[in-house]
């Protein structure tokens, strides 16, 4: 068991009795990745007094300190969740929301485990991607893309609804302009504010379209896959607003530029950005705009997440992943962000 979880396996055990009926007995808890983001610990649930019937699960809920983000609205992410459902994109369902936080301390989601396989944070050097093949490779791209379209599809009522926030982009600019003084304790990078202000000097003037849920997130890495190459679930939905569905785009357009420029490296299978726009553009029948603000705006927002990860290491005595006053993407983020 993971150290300090008890009170989780008993807290579940006790919800799950509760709520399912009879004995439950929760064990084998385990935290797939240990990082700042949503505290997301897997775990076995045997239920019955003979404990014959056996569910294996995933808990979600906030981080027990601090985290990425100030707030973390698990009611949220489940209304979006449910909204992209009932658009035909896959999430790992039954997703079950508990609010009362006496069972946990905090209000906690908890869904079915989905195997399958799940892209590392490098495309290029995954061993499974590897395998596949160029033709494979493209497979799963599609597959990812069409996932994508389907969020965008999806009815954003039963969301709003639920209180998915809607953002305009005047509005995202002044929530990532809060964001970047309360993940530094007031002391931005002047490089992360100056890029900030270019993104707001510079922003669309075109007529706002109709918004869409957008998943917030998106990265290969936030999907699970199946041997065939179908997308079994879209998860982490941390981020997910309802708004313009050039940022969804745009941010993974943007972190896959960035990790080719600093790695050097492609997935033979996988379209270019170019060809990756198109294929959204076509698959989907909606037209992108401006798309070059909006992956200068991801960049922001990325680099100033990993800005805040880099951070809590350092509070932490761990040494941060990439230099946090030196990194290599705040030059990438300044030869996006200069000139008109």
């Amino acid at each position: 068991m993971i150290p300090g979880t008890e009170h989780l396996a008993d807290g579940l055990a006790s919800w799950l009795a509760d709520r399912r009926g009879g004995e439950a007995v929760v064990d084998e808890l385990e935290r797939p990745s240990v990082g700042y983001s949503a505290l997301t610990v897997l775990f076995r649930a045997r239920r019955g007094s003979d404990r014959a019937t056996t569910e294996h699960l995933v808990l979600r809920m906030a981080p027990p300190e601090a985290g990425l983000f100030p707030v973390y609205d698990l009611g949220v992410q489940h209304a979006a969740q449910v909204a992209a459902e009932a658009g035909g994109v896959p999430i790992a369902a039954p997703l079950e929301l508990e609010p009362d936080p006496r069972w946990l301390g905090a209000p906690f989601l908890v869904m079915p485990r989905v195997d399958g396989h799940i892209v590392g944070e490098v495309a290029a050097f995954d061993p499974w991607v590897s395998a596949l093949g160029a033709t494979g490779q493209a497979t799963l791209h599609t597959a990812f893309v069409d996932a994508l379209g389907r969020i965008h599809g999806a009815a954003v009522e039963p969301a709003a609804a639920g209180g998915v926030p809607a953002r305009s982009d005047a509005a995202e600019l002044a929530y990532w302009d809060d964001y970047l003084r309360w993940s530094s304790d007031g002391d931005p990078l002047p490089a992360l504010t100056d890029a900030l202000d270019w993104c707001r000097t510079h922003a669309p003037s075109r007529a706002p379209r109709p918004p869409v849920l957008c998943w917030g997130d998106v990265r290969l890495g936030n999907v699970v896959f199946g041997d065939d190459l179908r997308l079994r679930a879209v998860l982490d939905w941390d981020m997910t607003v309802i708004g313009a569905r050039e940022h969804d785009v745009a941010w993974y357009t943007s972190l896959t530029t960035t990790i080719t420029t600093l790695t050097g490296q492609t997935v033979e299978g996988f379209p270019d950005r170019d060809d990756t726009v198109t294929e959204y553009e076509e698959r989907t029948g909606s037209r992108l705009h401006d798309l070059d603000w909006y992956e200068a705006f991801a960049l922001v927002r990325s680099t100033a997440i990993l800005h805040r990860i880099g951070l809590l290491a350092r509070a932490n005595g761990e040494a941060p992943a990439m230099p946090i006053e030196d990194s290599p993407i705040l030059d990438l983020l300044r030869d996006r962000t200069t000139g008109s």
